[in-house]
């Protein structure tokens, strides 16, 4: 529910800042403002050191400024936030707030369970048939937030809400960055903050390490030198700082000022290369205490070669000028600018701007929310896995018996195809066996033993005879000397009834401590004369018929 009043809350390390906002018939109206010195030891870098000694100059300038109310948004400053750029794929807000949890402990921004977290949209983009959403997350240690809120309940104050300091201060110029590209510059005590936003909506933040204790100094020397250079007489407000040109994307190490407007010129260089769909900034919206900064701003529309405009909170708000000095209030104004916008914010005005929460720690953080639902997440995903690995089992056990068919009867056709083949060869050998047993059988036997047994010499022997082919015989045996040998080769080889005798081996061996020689001789057997025809008339013999004695001439 909107409260009737909102107090918006600043805490610096070098001031602290109040403003309270009422809504009324015409629409919101400034109802005090006030800032005092924050007390050394009290804050530092934006994280609480003493909670009680900054609780006291808390109720102090509530009071001196009567500023009263029950609750109030608290300002975080940017070096107390951690901030990350994720990018995930599209999917609901609770989905997404227990995927950003996981992905924040994944990269360790806080200590698990001791912190908060928020975060925002950066816009969508789309690869191919999938969108995907880009997020500003924000995380803040639970100390620090803890701090923050002790420190209020000692002031009497309530902790409503802890919002990021860029966001605060966008929400307070929100109309100025509706429209076009534009780039919200917040500087703080010790950082500065870079937001560009494309026609209203946020598309890209950073922080930069410099802030306005580290260019006070410099912004100081610059403007002493030009008073010096223009004869000692000071420029006038907003254009006292001489022009300082710095290469793009090259550092010059001439101070913290050159080395924040590079970081400014590489950022945008960046994010036109990154986001090229949005629309080019065009101009730039400077949030920091001017006063402190004098001519920061026309430093920066030299160099960046953008129209840099001074940011203005109360534009749009009521104010009495009885109550309010107008230029009191456009000169401290820019000062102001986030602190207003956390007054904003508590009254629940411009809902259309981007906003952050990271007030909530212990159980209510949206951490333990997003907790049981990671689990449950967890375990969906749990099971799910598991049934895929099931049903890949059964399906690769499936394949696999599948597979063990098919080779049992690949198997088959195999040894089917084996006994075949092994039957006709079989058949085949036995073939060629018939046909050689027919044509030994035409072999004269009975003359080729006792040829053989004629020329075996004397102290030689056989121990196999075979034949190979149809007229091949193979001698196998042993003899006493070589010169045995040598005398069955000749024999052989003047034998009529063997052809091309030849020595497959010979060599020497001992049989009973006695040497012999055994080898191995191939002949072929000479083929039979062919038949004579029944009633052919036989060849003439040498004598007469009848087997007389030849006649007296020799049978002329």
């Amino acid at each position: 529910m909107a409260l009737p009043t909102g107090i918006g809350l600043y805490i610096g390390d070098n001031q602290i800042r109040a403003v309270k906002l009422r809504r009324t018939s015409r629409g919101v109206s400034l109802q005090r403002l006030g800032s005092a010195a924050t007390p050394p030891g009290a804050i530092s870098g934006g994280v609480p050191l003493d909670v009680r000694l900054l609780a006291e100059c808390i109720r102090r300038l509530l009071k001196g400024y009567d500023i009263t109310g029950n609750s109030a948004v608290v300002g975080l400053p940017g070096r107390a936030a951690t901030s990350r750029v994720l990018e995930l794929p599209t999917m609901s807000k609770e989905e997404m707030r227990s995927v950003v949890a996981g992905e924040m402990e994944h990269y360790r921004m806080i200590p698990p369970g001791q912190g908060t977290f928020d975060f925002v949209s950066l816009g969508e983009t789309t690869e191919g048939s999938q969108s995907r959403v880009r997020l500003l997350l924000m995380a803040a240690d639970k100390r620090i937030v803890d701090g923050y809120r002790e420190a209020l309940r000692l002031a009497g104050l309530q902790m409503s809400a802890l919002e990021p300091m860029p966001l605060a201060a966008a929400r307070a110029v929100f109309p100025a960055l509706s429209k076009g590209g534009v780039a919200l510059i917040t500087v703080g005590e010790h950082s500065t903050q870079l937001a560009v936003f494309d026609e209203g909506s946020l598309r890209y933040c950073r922080q930069i390490d410099t802030g306005a204790v580290e260019l006070a100094g410099e912004m100081a020397t610059k403007e002493e030198a030009a008073q010096a250079d223009s004869g000692g007489e000071a420029q006038p407000e907003g254009g006292s700082v001489p022009e300082v040109q710095v290469p793009r994307l090259q550092q010059a190490a001439v101070g913290n000022l050159p080395a924040m407007l590079y970081e400014i010129q590489r950022s945008l260089d960046f994010y036109h290369r990154e986001v090229p769909q949005a629309a080019r900034v065009e101009r730039v919206v400077l949030c920091a205490d001017t006063d402190q900064l004098r001519g920061l701003d026309s430093y920066l529309e030299r160099n960046l070669g953008l129209p840099v405009s001074i940011s203005d909170p109360f534009l749009g708000i009521h104010y009495s000028d009885a109550q309010f000095n107008p230029d009191f209030l456009a000169k401290a104004g820019a000062a102001f600018t986030p602190t207003v916008g956390l007054a904003l914010r508590a009254l629940e005005e411009v809902p259309q701007a981007p906003r952050m929460d990271l007030s909530v720690t212990g159980p209510d953080s949206i951490l333990a929310k997003a907790a049981p639902k990671r689990l449950t997440w967890a375990l969906v995903f749990s099971v799910i896995l598991v049934v895929a690995a099931l049903i890949t089992a059964v399906q690769l056990s499936r394949a696999l018996g599948e597979r063990k068919r098919e080779l049992a009867v690949a198997k088959e056709e195999l040894n089917r195809i084996t006994v075949v083949a092994r039957e006709r060869t079989t058949a085949a050998q036995r073939a060629q066996e018939a046909q050689e047993m027919v044509q030994m059988r035409g072999l004269p036997w009975s003359g080729i033993l006792q040829q053989v047994a004629e020329f075996m010499p004397q102290g030689s022997w056989l121990t196999n005879l075979s034949t190979e082919s149809a007229n091949l015989l193979s001698f196998e045996g042993g003899a006493l000397s070589a010169d045995a040998v040598a005398t069955l080769m000749d024999s052989l080889a003047q034998s009529p009834l063997f052809q091309f005798p030849h020595m497959t081996y010979v060599q020497k061996d001992t049989t009973k401590s006695r040497p012999i020689v055994k080898f191995q001789i191939k002949v072929q057997v000479a083929p039979p004369l062919p038949p004579v025809p029944r009633g052919a008339q036989a060849a003439p013999t040498a004598g007469p018929p009848g087997g007389g004695p030849l006649p007296p001439g020799g049978g002329q």
